[in-house]
């Protein structure tokens, strides 16, 4: 193991007891397992944010795993370009509503799912949550839905949807006030990976399965992972998906 996925591994690990305060999941027993896939880092990182943190009318939990640290890199898989992993982080969101009406978030007071709801959560993340903490500036921040398809497997709600988000690839003097502490999860992007041209934070087309349900009062629990519209990056995301199944019954 080297130094960085050594760093990386501990970083994520970290993350269960440093936000354990906030983790509402943990506190109301529900289980988010990220069974590890090929190509995936050994850790699962549990990262909380609160409404007030968001600006929204929610408490949100991450848990994600990313792509691994190829071998002759200090970074991880998520910024190389050529990867299946280029961008990729999978796992589950638990989102605790403040609704005035008292629904759950991704849902009306009815019961009914509300899908461009549920989809402000990627939103968020990548742009904001990720390549917001890695510097990316306000202007970069690309992240839009260009096809949504909702859907239903078992007792969870689902949206497949192709996706337009800016990657956390950058050259590190483009970073505008980067969070230190997400370059031990992610390391420090190797300037050879921004050969040909390629621009900081470009926009990247991706593919992701999010299935989401309400799982106690105002508490939705999604899961699910997107990855490069690509062929690799297609199969990727069906072998996350298929690896997640047994586990979200």
């Amino acid at each position: 193991m080297g130094l960085h996925q050594f760093v990386a591994i501990e970083a994520m690990k970290a993350t269960k007891l440093l936000g354990a305060e906030d983790n509402f999941l943990v506190q109301l027993g529900i289980d988010t397992p990220v069974p590890r896939v090929d190509g995936a880092i050994d850790a699962v990182a549990q990262e909380p944010f609160t409404a007030r943190t968001l600006k929204r009318l929610m408490d949100l939990v991450v848990v994600f795993t990313i792509g691994d640290f190829p071998d002759d890199l200090a970074c991880s898989s998520y910024y190389v370009p050529d990867s299946p992993w280029y961008n990729v982080f999978y796992g589950a969101y638990g989102i605790r509503s403040h609704k005035q009406d008292g629904a759950a978030w991704g849902y009306d007071k009815s019961g009914k799912p509300l899908f461009d709801e549920i989809t402000q959560i990627p939103f968020i993340d990548y742009n904001f949550l990720t390549a917001g903490e890695l510097g990316c500036p306000p202007d970069k921040m690309c992240f839009r839905i260009d096809k949504q398809a909702p859907g239903k497997h078992g007792r969870w709600d689902t949206v497949d949807a192709y996706a337009t988000i800016p990657s956390g690839l950058h050259h590190p003097r483009d970073a505008v006030d980067p969070n230190l502490e997400y370059y031990m999860v992610f390391g420090l992007p190797d300037d050879s990976l921004l050969d040909g041209g390629r621009q900081s934070y470009e926009p990247v087309k991706m593919h992701g399965t999010m299935l989401f349900r309400q799982v106690q009062p105002q508490v939705t629990l999604v899961w699910g992972g997107m990855c490069p519209d690509t062929p690799e990056g297609n199969a990727l995301l069906a072998k996350i998906i298929a690896a997640m199944s047994p586990r979200y019954p």
